[in-house]
């Protein structure tokens, strides 16, 4: 291996794009990671808790450009073009005066839901073990009540899990996993069925295993987090749930924190 520090003596923006690199994932968007990243390390430099603006990416491209660039001079990282849908290992490596242009346009980095070409990133051999085996440590993940074990788990509490874990999962909205609202329902029996359906997912948004969305538009990475204390009155609404929509990617999702993806 090449680089011998400790993971965690990597800034946030050199962990956001090796582990980008060990799982083969797309320059688009990896700003956007960045700011989540930060987030949830606590730093002082942290987004508010929502997505970054356009504006807000578009200000750190030069920022990330260089840091690819030393990557890749350091031997850790590659950039790749897709061949087809998913990385192959045939994809071809993008070098020189082409890959300094293709890493200073803000194009590159800003998430596309029909891009005209797909940039990956992936790790070499000399990104070793002790870096994929610390890739999403955080400081106080072992100091946190466990997560419950998934043979221990039921199936409303699973089918949260499996949410969290897809890309494309979502909660609420036409593709949600759980039933829209009735619109005919009072409000002591609309509460009653939204804390029904939040009893699987509030202990793991509690000790900060999972994070939810509240996510506005299919073609945008934009999302706002809905704190803990706010997951009852952002669920009862029904202009965050969005079941009333006909698109995918509208309305309450959730993701895994970096937390719960360092004991898996």
């Amino acid at each position: 291996m090449l680089d011998v520090h400790a993971w965690d003596s990597l800034t946030v923006a050199e962990q956001t794009l090796l582990r980008a690199a060990m799982s083969g994932g797309s320059l688009a968007g990896q700003i956007q990671v960045y700011g989540t990243a930060l987030r949830w390390a606590g730093a002082a430099e942290a987004p508010p808790p929502r997505s970054w603006t356009e504006d807000e990416q578009r200000a750190l491209v030069p920022a990330f450009a260089a840091l690819t660039l030393d990557l890749a001079e350091r031997g850790l990282v590659t950039v790749r073009r897709l061949r087809g849908s998913f990385p192959a290992e045939d994809d071809p490596a993008v070098v020189g005066a082409e890959l300094r242009d293709l890493l200073g346009r803000p194009s590159t980095w800003l998430w596309n839901p029909r891009p005209p070409d797909r940039y990956r990133l992936a790790a070499t051999e000399a990104v070793g073990e002790d870096w994929r085996r610390d890739r999403y440590a955080v400081p106080d993940a072992a100091a946190r009540p466990a997560p419950p074990a998934w043979e221990e788990l039921d199936q409303d509490q699973r089918d949260v899990m499996i949410c969290a874990m897809e890309a494309s999962g979502m909660l609420t909205g036409p593709f949600g996993i759980w039933a829209d609202l009735p619109d005919d329902l009072d409000e002591s029996d609309r509460a009653g069925l939204v804390d029904a359906q939040l009893a699987p997912l509030l202990p793991l948004v509690r000790d900060g295993w999972i994070e939810v969305r509240y996510r506005p538009a299919p073609d945008r990475n934009e999302f706002t987090v809905i704190p803990f204390e706010g997951l009852r009155r952002a669920f009862a609404d029904p202009a965050l749930r969005r079941d009333d929509a006909d698109d995918w990617g509208i309305g309450l999702t959730c993701v895994y924190t970096h937390a719960y993806l360092a004991l898996r």
